[in-house]
């Protein structure tokens, strides 16, 4: 139950934190020229144009959108850091219960059991990498 309210929490932290960027399902806006000295013009990306300013608001409504989106980042970084708090306790706990129950243990059992902690760490490890695939 608490590893889905975490999830929760933290899927729901990632969506604000998109919303309040601005960047979920913006459309990409041109590009700028700039001519250098040379005379060749530069091509210089610009950011992507938020999906608010696609409908032409008024600088009027832009100021209360700017207010509330940097509320809305605020909250969403708040929840960040207590997610980074919430992980780190969450190691603690999953290494103190490793390690009562290698206590457990005979020494070939709490080395073997230790070897393969290792292994499903390096498993875990790689697959967050992205090179965890399987064949």
């Amino acid at each position: 139950m608490t590893a889905f309210v975490l999830a929760a929490v933290f899927g729901a932290g990632m969506l604000l934190g998109f919303a309040a960027d601005g960047n979920l399902g913006a459309a990409p806006t041109a590009t700028v020229g700039t001519e250098v000295a040379s005379g060749v013009e530069v091509v210089e990306p610009t950011r992507r144009a938020r999906v608010y300013e696609q409908v032409a608001p008024t600088s009027d409504q832009l100021l209360v959108i700017d207010s509330i989106v940097r509320e809305y980042r605020a909250r969403t970084n708040l929840l960040d850091e207590q997610m980074t708090e919430l992980r780190a306790g969450f190691r603690v706990i999953l290494v103190e219960t490793r390690e009562a129950i290698k206590e457990q243990f005979t020494p070939e059992q709490a080395a073997e059991y230790q070897r393969l902690l290792d292994e499903g760490d390096a498993r875990a490890a790689a697959e967050r990498e992205g090179g965890g695939g399987r064949d």
